[in-house]
Formats: structure tokens, sequence, C-alpha cells
């Protein structure tokens, strides 16, 4: 399933009435049949907008990762789908890493972090090298058969 939305709780606050709407959203949720569920969270880019300098884009980056698994969307999935074992995936841009000077030191840094929150990082580049490697000639929407196109002339998944 795709684009969950989770509702927002309502509280009072001076007795009036906050929250509540669409909420937030979990981007995908998947099972393998035998009680174990995959939540994937994408935040892939074009461009990117991470200001305050490294340091803090550095902290920003973990921060907002990590954010995407709220235990807020943790509790709803439990209760609602009576999930027990859900295993976390953050799909994330290799050029998240691009305005640091050590690129290979800040992805690994940013991949220890999230490991740590028992969330597992996976590079957009390796996902988009594995579906190109896949692909055939089969009937696919407009962006798979835009991909074939690609391999089919001669596109290298070395520059990916």
């Amino acid at each position: 399933m795709s684009n969950i939305v989770v509702p927002k709780k309502t509280r009072r606050i001076k007795g009036k009435k906050v929250g509540g709407g669409r909420g937030k959203e979990v981007d995908f949720l998947s099972t393998d049949g035998r009680e174990r569920y995959y939540w994937v969270e994408v935040s892939v880019s074009p461009n990117l907008r991470l200001p305050g300098g490294a340091d803090n884009s550095r902290r920003r980056i973990i921060y907002d990762a990590a954010q995407k698994f709220a235990d807020e969307k943790i509790e709803w999935l439990r209760s609602n789908f009576g999930i027990k074992n859900i295993t976390k995936w953050f799909i994330y841009s290799p050029r998240l890493f691009t305005f640091f000077a050590e690129k290979s030191e800040e992805e690994k840094h940013f991949c220890k972090s999230l490991r740590k929150r028992k969330i597992e990082p996976i590079s957009f580049g390796k996902v988009l090298k594995e579906v190109f490697e896949e692909l055939n000639y089969m009937g696919y929407d407009t962006p798979r058969q835009y991909l074939f196109l690609l391999k089919k002339f001669g596109y290298k998944t070395d520059r990916i």
C-alpha cells in the first residue's frame, strides 16, 4: 500500500480543539505474507536546499530522516493493522552529500546514525540501478517505459 494517511490526533488547548485533519503519511507499507512488514519512507529530491552550513545540515538530514518514522505513525500502524514486526527502510538521495567536502564519510556517518535508530538506509542510486537492470520490454507505466528506452539505447548504470 502506498500513501497511507495517518490522521492527526485532536486535542484541547485552552478549551479549543486543535489538530485533526489529514495528518502525516506513510509512503509505503508492504508485507512478505508471514507477519513481517516493511515500512518504506522515500526522500529523494533533484533540488536540495540545505541551509545553515555543513554541521547544521548534517544534523538536519539525520533528524528529518528519523522523523519520517514518528512514534505516532508506528502506534497508528500497529493499532489499525495489527502489525507487530516492522522493518523500517529509508530511501535517500546520495546527492544529499554532494555539498560536503568528504562526501563518502558523510554518507557513512548518515547511514550509521540511521542504523542506530533501527532504520535501514538505502541509496536511491542502488534502487534505480536494480530496477534498471531488471527492465525488459513488457508493458509499463510511463516512467518505466522511459527507463527501458534509456536501457535499450545503451545508457549505462555507472552514471547513476
